[in-house]
């Protein structure tokens, strides 16, 4: 080709266009879209890349909300499983040698009443009693350890633990405010008998928030699932934590009916007797045995907490299962249509 021949066609040393290379209009409508090949390798596109990103107005961290949470970390790590265990297992033991002393002392107060009195029937009331003791000593026994053998076995699942952390931390605070105004109304009114219904449920309000705070001890796990399980998880977790603590019921009970009965020979309204009989009337089980045999009640009540809650725990987790199967017939439609 002459230089006539290139001035007269200037097509020829004008650049190609991109419809003129085979596959450059598709080159490049594809890095357009996902970005540039370099090398083989692939560079994909964030989204929302060369827009300014988004900026939160409200805070990642407060630092009330910092405080709250490390003090939350320190009372999980002192209420630790093992201390919950140990203390569970130490107060069936506490329990047991109650239900003994008491038995004990419940035969000598009804030798030493009958005497007082110059009565048999008093003697043979007091006969009667220190045998339920052993029948319920028993029975309590037997329902303790079928109590943990139930919750072994009856497996729940949670999918948060956001609920279980913030219930833990609401009862402990319930139970340091319980503590401080017991202290508070005993300091007032000279009287420290109040103490012994505070302590009882500071102590039972600290199981439950440290159970709250390690689930596992309820055998209730981390898992996943819908609203409706759930909120199944939580009922399941909260009936096997009432039972979960029975133990201590059982223990600071029978320990207080033994001290009522130890009492009893001095007065027979002493203030020990006066705080057993409150325990018992925050109790849905009563028995009602008069005079200075309130401690025996208290320790046969004691004995007889787990059998009840043992029944209603079953009846309970009976309607949470129900519930679980019916939450779970939409899925297994489904799984039969396919």
């Amino acid at each position: 080709m002459n230089e006539h021949d290139i001035a007269s066609n200037p097509s020829a040393t004008a650049p190609a266009s991109s419809g003129s290379i085979p596959g450059q209009a598709r080159v490049e409508h594809l890095g357009a879209e996902s970005g540039a090949r370099i090398g083989g390798s692939h560079t994909q596109t964030p989204w929302g890349a060369g827009t300014a990103p988004a900026r939160s107005r409200l805070p990642a961290s407060t630092f009330l909300g910092d405080a709250v949470g490390h003090v939350l970390g320190v009372a999980t790590r002192v209420l630790n499983p093992s201390l919950v265990q140990n203390t569970l297992g130490l107060a069936k033991n506490v329990g047991h040698y109650a239900v003994l002393v008491g038995g004990g002392l419940t035969l000598a107060y009804a030798v030493y009443a009958g005497i007082e009195r110059n009565s048999f029937a008093v003697f043979a009331v007091g006969l009667g009693l220190v045998a339920a003791l052993a029948v319920a000593q028993y029975a309590a026994m037997r329902f303790l350890d079928a109590a943990d053998t139930l919750i072994s076995n009856t497996p729940g699942r949670v999918s948060s633990s956001a609920f279980l952390e913030c219930t833990g931390l609401l009862v402990l605070l319930a139970a340091v405010a319980m503590l401080a105004t017991g202290i508070g109304a005993s300091i007032r009114l000279g009287s420290f008998t109040l103490l012994i219904p505070t302590l009882v449920g500071t102590i039972v309000c600290t199981a439950v928030g440290a159970i709250a705070l390690h689930p596992a001890l309820a055998n209730t796990h981390p898992g996943t699932g819908g609203a409706g399980e759930e909120a199944v998880g939580l009922l399941s977790f909260a009936a096997k934590a009432g039972l979960k603590i029975v133990p201590i019921y059982f223990g600071l009970l029978a320990l207080t009916g033994a001290l009522a009965v130890l009492t009893s020979f001095f007065s027979r309204d002493g203030s020990v007797a006066g705080a057993a009989q409150t325990m018992l009337d925050s109790l849905p089980v009563r028995l009602p045995i008069p005079g200075g045999q309130v401690g025996t009640a208290a320790i046969i009540t004691a004995c007889l907490i787990p059998i009840a809650a043992y029944a209603g725990f079953l009846l309970y987790q009976l309607s949470i299962d129900l519930v679980r199967a019916v939450l779970s017939l939409p899925g297994k439609l489904d799984s039969l249509r396919r």
